[in-house]
């Protein structure tokens, strides 16, 4: 029978009812009408109306017979099973290794339906057939020759949770409980999850193998490296901070280790460590490997003679304080005055610090739309420095137009760069005075950073590295003019002591007579300054051309040969550093 095609198909779900039967098409039976007729007319109509009755007859028995094609497809017809059985026919189990010249003889026992058993049932049956051996093995030990029962502490609570799973499977408890009961119960420490899982894994080992493999941890063949050598250790060190930060990496401390230290120290000549042995090693030994950003410096603050300094440093601000104005209340409203003794003057510290700015600067987080970026320059700009005092009762000191904040414009085509020359120029011009005028009758005490700047010599300080060892000309113009000191020697005498002299050279002619006269200004050098305080010494061992002593324990001695004057001396006002 052929398909129906679409016009077939539009004509049955148009006549489908409701059940799903398809039924015939509505007859629309004509309105009766009461009409007068005679005899003749009469027998005509009857005719009509008893051919009419025998056509609604059969119409009615078409419409109530009832159609025996089911509701809904169920792939049981004639053609489908004719169709299905014509193709499993075609299949043999077979042909896939007849292919290839094989014969593959077929067994009754093949087609033959095994029982079939559910997960569970096998599960059960296989923890029923082990719990006899689980139970042998978690029995107490009780002879000390029965070396091979005796079993660490971890595989015995091993068994023990197996066991606990299967008497909570054997007593209808699901397999998640009954793992996380048996974890909770003996590994409490531990997530009961995680655990439960590896009880399972357990259970299912011990059902397929009959036994548990043996616990591994810790059981691998022990290795020292060669760093954990504590002179090796202290050589890598040495090594590591002779060189520059920025040129130390895994590659070159590698070689130094393999090709330096380790044949020197250990008599070791092949060594081949791997780069991340070394690396866990320096993190061990305090380094790291990151970013280098701008933060506090710090090196050697637990030395003993700067421990010391630092308390006699704190002793002095302390003294300072005792002399000092205090601020009480919510608000630092109330002002505490300090009892004074007679002929002392209240202090007032006075603060320094300076701030650059550049014309490029802005926040870093913004208020932007999806999608908006805002558009930075690269460089930072133009700068401008601010540099100012103040102190605790006026903030910035200041009268009227006359403020101690200053203002520099740093940079090539400017004002060039802040120097000390600079920082001294404001603290004598407005500072000092400034708070002379603010602050009647008392003493200041100005702190500053340990800046360069604030730690610069002045130009007539004796530096030891802008001397020369010999003698030599040295004019008025130069930039360093060394001034006069006074050196207390070693045996208690005191030294006043020029650095320059004046060495007179004549001009002869050929007969030999002076024609004239010439005065040269002389440096003496250091080798000359040290003979007249009796510290020279001469050639020392290394090679080295000169060597100084400085080891005199007398007052002053930042005037030594190798040690200047501070910045400045300030009459009436003190200047420290924090």
């Amino acid at each position: 029978m052929p398909r129906p095609n679409k016009k077939q198909k539009a004509i049955r779900n148009r006549l489908r009812r409701v059940d799903g039967c398809i039924q015939s098409a509505e007859v629309v039976l004509p309105e009766w009408e009461t009409v007068e007729l005679n005899h003749d007319q009469l027998v005509e109509q009857a005719d009509v109306v008893r051919a009419e009755a025998s056509c609604l007859d059969l119409i009615s028995d078409s419409n109530t017979e009832i159609s025996k094609r089911p509701l809904t497809y169920t792939s049981t017809s004639r053609t489908t099973k004719w169709r299905k059985n014509a193709e499993a026919a075609k299949v043999d189990p077979a042909q896939t290794l007849q292919r290839f010249g094989f014969t593959v003889a077929k067994s009754v026992e093949t087609q033959q339906l095994t029982k079939f058993i559910p997960h569970t049932e096998k599960e059960i049956e296989g923890i029923k057939s082990i719990m006899p051996a689980v139970k042998a093995l978690i029995a107490p030990v009780m002879s000390k020759k029965k070396d091979d029962n005796a079993r660490a502490s971890y595989n015995n609570a091993r068994y023990l949770s197996v066991y606990e799973y299967c008497l909570n499977r054997l007593g209808g408890k699901k397999k998640g409980l009954a793992s996380e009961e048996a974890a909770e119960k003996f590994w409490p420490q531990n997530s009961k999850e995680y655990c439960g899982m590896t009880i399972i894994k357990w259970t299912k080992e011990f059902i397929d193998e009959g036994k548990l493999s043996d616990h591994s941890q810790v059981a691998h063949v022990k290795r020292v490296s060669l760093l954990s050598d504590s002179d090796v250790k202290m050589a890598v060190l040495e090594e590591i901070r002779k060189m520059k930060p920025a040129l130390r990496s895994l590659i070159i401390i590698k070689k130094i280790i393999d090709e330096q230290i380790i044949p020197s120290v250990l008599g070791v000549v092949e060594s081949d460590l791997s780069m991340t042995t070394i690396a866990r090693y320096l993190y061990e030994w305090g380094y790291s490997y990151r970013k280098n950003k701008k933060t506090i410096f710090f090196d050697g603050h637990e030395r003993e003679d700067v421990i010391t300094y630092r308390n006699e440093w704190s002793k002095r601000m302390v003294e300072y304080m005792k002399r000092s104005e205090f601020y009480a209340g919510n608000n630092e409203e109330e002002v505490l005055e300090p009892i004074l003794d007679e002929g002392m003057k209240q202090i007032v510290f006075v603060t320094h610090d300076e701030s650059t700015f550049y014309a490029n600067d802005g926040k870093d987080d913004l208020w932007l739309l999806e999608g908006e970026n805002h558009i930075r320059k690269k460089g930072p700009g133009s700068s401008i420095m601010v540099s100012e005092f103040q102190c605790p009762c006026h903030g910035t000191m200041k009268s009227a137009g006359w403020t101690s904040r200053r203002f520099f414009k740093a940079g090539v085509g400017r004002e060039g760069y802040w120097k000390y020359t600079d920082m001294l120029e404001q603290l004598q011009d407005d500072a000092i005075p400034l708070f002379e005028l603010l602050h009647p009758g008392c003493q200041a005490v100005f702190l500053f950073d340990n800046s360069s700047n604030h730690n610069a010599f002045g130009d007539d300080a004796l530096v030891a590295s802008r001397v020369t060892l010999n003698e030599k000309p040295y004019k008025d113009t130069e930039k360093f003019q060394f001034k006069d000191t006074t050196v207390v020697l070693t045996d208690g005498t005191r030294l006043e002591q020029s650095f320059f002299y004046t060495k007179t050279t004549s001009v002869t002619n050929r007969l030999g007579y002076v024609v004239k006269t010439k005065e040269t200004r002389f440096f003496k050098g250091i080798r000359k300054i040290l003979e007249e305080r009796g510290q020279w010494l001469g050639h020392d061992l290394e090679g080295k051309a000169w060597k100084m002593l400085c080891k005199s324990k007398e007052p002053g001695h930042r005037s030594m040969c190798c040690c200047g004057d501070p910045p400045t001396d300030v009459i009436n006002h003190t200047i420290k550093q924090y």
